[in-house]
């Protein structure tokens, strides 16, 4: 099965077929072990004839939950404390989904919260959209990263003629920000 973004082409052998929050999921042996591949990623699938070779023992419901597991992982890597408009939760909740953890309204009416990612980066890139609804405190990485995208998007929108070019200053990955994207590999598969 071929891929999106130049991932190529792989030899998978099928296992099974999950669906999780309406998205469809291959779980698939492949020389690494067991990976999942979003299906709608998937472009092409070409059989090679060859018998799938199937884990012993395998049971789809555990090897799921155990990549689910570790995408969980991967896209808690990284937390940031930080405050919000209350106004500002809704658009936090449908972001962060179960990554978001509110506390207590502060006395300026703001709510806590901590928020989980893949990394600090991806965190701050995907809280800037709110702008001044919220305040990152902690980690002092991610209000460096906040200043640097502000510095960026300011060069691009800011009318400031003669500014430097901080498009190079924006480290931020690209293609990063979604959750989907981290919790599948864009890869390729045949089998």
């Amino acid at each position: 099965m071929a891929g999106e973004r130049g991932a190529g082409r792989r030899t998978v052998d099928p296992l099974g077929l999950v669906s999780k929050a309406g998205r469809w999921y291959l779980v698939a042996g492949t020389g690494e072990g067991l990976r999942t591949f979003r299906l709608s990623r998937v472009t092409s699938v070409e059989p090679t004839g060859a018998p799938v070779r199937r884990p012993e023992g395998f049971e789809l419901a555990s090897a799921w939950r155990e990549l689910a597991s570790e995408v969980e992982q991967r896209l808690s890597a990284a937390s940031v404390r930080a405050h919000a408009d209350a106004d500002a939760l809704p658009v936090l909740r449908r972001l962060l989904g179960g990554r978001l953890r509110t506390g207590e309204v502060q006395p300026d009416g703001r709510v806590a919260f901590i928020a989980d990612g893949p990394s600090v980066e991806v965190l701050a890139a995907q809280l800037a959209g709110l702008g001044a609804r919220i305040e990152v405190l902690e980690p002092p990485e991610a209000r460096e990263s906040l200043v640097r995208l502000g510095r960026s998007l300011t060069a691009v929108y800011g009318g400031c003629d003669g500014c430097h070019d901080h498009r190079r200053d924006s480290h931020f990955p690209i293609g990063t920000y979604y959750v989907e994207d981290a919790s599948v590999p864009v890869m390729a598969a045949t089998g």
